[in-house]
C-alpha cells in the first residue's frame, strides 16, 4: 500500500488517504510484455465514522480544519462537529497590506465560523482586532459563543497592528452585565484590555479558571470581579492599575492556584485556605504590604528574600483523594502555559516518606525551562525516620531511593539549594547525598536543621559531615549549615 499524506497532518503522522495498487501485466502495441502498476484510489479515511474524522482533524488548526470541507460532500460539514475553535486574525497583518475592508471582511468570516458550527463546542480562541471591541462585534461572538452554543472554555485577546504590547490594552471591554455567567462556562481568559467595569462578571459563581492577561482598570474593579467569581480553582492575574492605591483583595475558599504579576498596585490580601501553589512574577509592592492567610503556604524563602529579581514559585505538594488530579501540578506540568513556568526560584514542601509526593517534586524539577536561581525544599515534619517494615503511598519506604537514575534530571540544575527542616533521616540524606554527586547544585547548599534536642543536634552535624565528605559534581559547591 501506498500511504498518501495530507500535508498538514505529515507532521504528526496521520494518514489522511491510502492508496492501494496492484500490479499488473499487459501487452504492448509491439507484442511486448509491460508491467504496470494500477492503482485504486478508494478513499477509506472517508468511510470512518464521524468521531474517528473528528479525531483527525483534531490535530490541525481550525484553518485547515474547514478547508476539509472541499474535499468531497463527506467531508463537507464534519469540521462544524469539531469541538475547539481557534479563530485567528492576527495572520491577517501578515499576508495583507491592510486595504480597507480586509479587517471587516475577516470579522465576518469569523461570525460565519461560529454560526456554522453546529455541534458540541468545548472550546474556542479568539485572536481579533480592537475594532471588534468598538463596533460590537466582540460582544455579539460572546453572546453566540456563551449563551447560544454554551461553551466551557473560551479565550480572547485582543491586538492592534503595530502597536507596542504594552499600549494593547488602551482597548476598553465594556460587555453587557453577566456577560459571563453562564453555568456551562467554567474557564475564561482575557488578553490586553482596558477592564471599564465589573458588571460583565457579575454572578460569576461557574467560573473556576480566570486569567487576566495584560488588563489594566481601577484596583476596585479587579476586587469587585474577584468577588464575584466565587467558585474560582486557578486565577492568574498580570494586571496593572491605574493609580497606585488601595489593596487588591483575593479572599477565596476554593482557589489552588494564584499566579500575580501586578503594577501600580499599593498592596495584596490573600485569604485561601486550599492554595496549594502561588505564584509571585513581580510585584511593585514591598512585602509588608503583602498579606497571605494560607496555612500550607509557610516557606523561608520567597520574592523578597531573593531580592525582587527572580519570580518566584510556592509550592505546598499535596497528594488529593483517589482518582482525582491535583489541579495546581497540572498547570506546573502544563508546557503550553509559558508564562506560568518561567520561574527563577522555588520554594517546595515536601514529604520524602510518600513516593507520590516525591515523583512530583521530580516531575516538576525535571520540566523546569533551564537553570533555577534557588530551590529550597522544606521538609514535612512527618520525615522522621521510619521502620523498615512500613510503606509510604505507592512504595515501600525506600523503593524511590533505589532507583539509578539521576534526581530529579541530568539536565536540572541550580545554583543555591535550601534544606530546611532538616532532620537527618535517611530519605534526607539519600535526596541531599544525589544532589550533590550529580552535579544538580551548582553553588551552594544551604542545610537549616530542624528544631530539635541536643541529642538530634549531634546526628545533625553528623550527617552534615558526611555530606561534605561526598564526591561533589561541581568542584567548587560550598555545604553549610544555616
Amino acid at each position: 500500500s501506498l500511504f498518501v499524506l495530507c500535508p498538514s497532518y505529515a507532521q504528526n503522522h496521520i494518514c489522511f488517504l491510502v492508496v492501494q495498487s496492484m500490479d499488473k501485466s499487459i501487452s504492448s502495441t509491439e507484442g511486448e510484455m509491460v508491467h504496470v502498476e494500477v492503482i485504486n484510489t478508494d478513499d477509506y479515511i472517508s468511510k470512518l465514522s464521524n468521531d474517528l474524522l473528528l479525531e483527525i482533524l483534531s490535530k490541525s488548526s481550525t484553518e485547515e480544519v474547514i478547508k476539509t470541507s472541499i474535499l468531497s460532500k463527506r467531508w463537507g460539514n464534519v469540521w462544524k462537529k469539531t469541538p475547539c475553535l481557534c479563530l485567528d486574525m492576527r495572520r491577517i497583518v501578515k499576508t495583507t497590506t491592510l486595504l480597507p475592508g480586509v479587517f471587516h471582511q475577516a470579522a465576518n468570516s469569523v461570525t460565519k465560523v461560529i454560526q456554522d458550527h453546529c455541534g458540541h463546542l468545548e472550546r474556542c480562541t479568539i485572536y481579533h482586532d480592537s475594532r471588534q471591541c468598538e463596533n460590537g462585534m466582540l460582544e455579539f461572538w460572546i453572546q453566540s459563543l456563551v449563551n447560544v452554543k454554551h461553551i466551557k472554555d473560551l479565550t480572547l485577546e485582543n491586538f492592534s497592528p503595530g502597536s507596542k504590547s504594552n499600549n494593547r490594552s488602551n482597548v476598553t471591554l465594556d460587555l453587557p452585565p453577566r456577560s459571563f455567567s453562564h453555568p456551562r462556562l467554567t474557564s475564561l481568559s482575557l488578553s490586553q484590555y482596558n477592564l471599564k467595569a465589573p458588571h460583565a462578571f457579575l454572578v460569576c459563581w461557574n467560573l473556576k479558571n480566570l486569567k487576566l492577561i495584560g488588563i489594566s482598570s481601577e484596583v476596585e474593579v479587579f476586587n469587585a470581579v474577584l468577588v464575584a467569581c466565587t467558585s474560582l480553582e486557578v486565577l492568574a492575574l498580570e494586571i496593572t492599575c491605574h493609580r497606585k492605591y488601595g489593596i487588591l483583595k483575593i479572599d477565596n475558599h476554593n482557589l489552588k492556584f494564584l499566579y500575580l504579576s501586578c503594577s501600580r498596585i499599593k498592596g495584596v490580601e490573600v485569604s485561601s485556605p486550599s492554595l496549594d501553589i502561588i505564584s509571585i512574577g513581580s510585584l511593585s509592592c514591598e512585602m509588608e504590604n503583602f498579606i497571605i492567610a494560607s496555612p500550607r503556604l509557610h516557606f523561608n524563602r520567597n520574592y523578597w528574600a531573593t531580592g525582587k529579581v527572580f519570580p518566584h514559585t510556592s509550592y505546598y505538594i499535596s497528594c488529593p483523594y483517589q482518582g482525582e488530579a491535583s489541579i495546581g501540578h497540572e498547570i506546573m506540568m502544563n508546557g503550553s502555559n509559558v508564562c506560568m513556568k518561567m520561574f527563577a526560584s522555588m520554594s517546595v514542601s515536601v514529604d520524602l516518606t510518600n513516593a507520590k509526593e516525591v515523583e512530583m517534586l521530580r516531575q516538576v524539577l525535571a520540566v523546569w525551562p533551564g537553570d533555577m536561581q534557588e530551590v529550597e525544599i522544606l521538609f514535612k515534619s512527618n520525615n522522621a525516620a521510619r521502620k523498615e517494615s512500613e510503606s509510604s503511598i505507592g512504595n515501600t519506604q525506600n523503593a524511590f531511593w533505589e532507583d539509578t537514575k539521576p534526581f530529579p534530571s541530568a539536565q536540572f540544575c541550580a545554583y543555591t539549594v535550601w534544606l530546611s527542616n532538616f532532620s537527618g533521616s535517611n530519605e534526607e540524606f539519600a535526596l541531599a547525598s544525589r544532589m550533590i554527586m550529580q552535579g544538580t547544585v551548582a553553588r551552594c547548599m544551604i542545610i537549616k536543621p530542624s528544631t530539635v534536642s541536643p541529642a538530634n543536634k549531634l546526628e545533625i552535624e553528623a550527617a552534615i559531615a558526611r555530606l561534605k565528605e561526598l564526591p561533589k559534581g561541581h568542584e567548587n559547591l560550598r555545604i553549610v549549615m544555616f
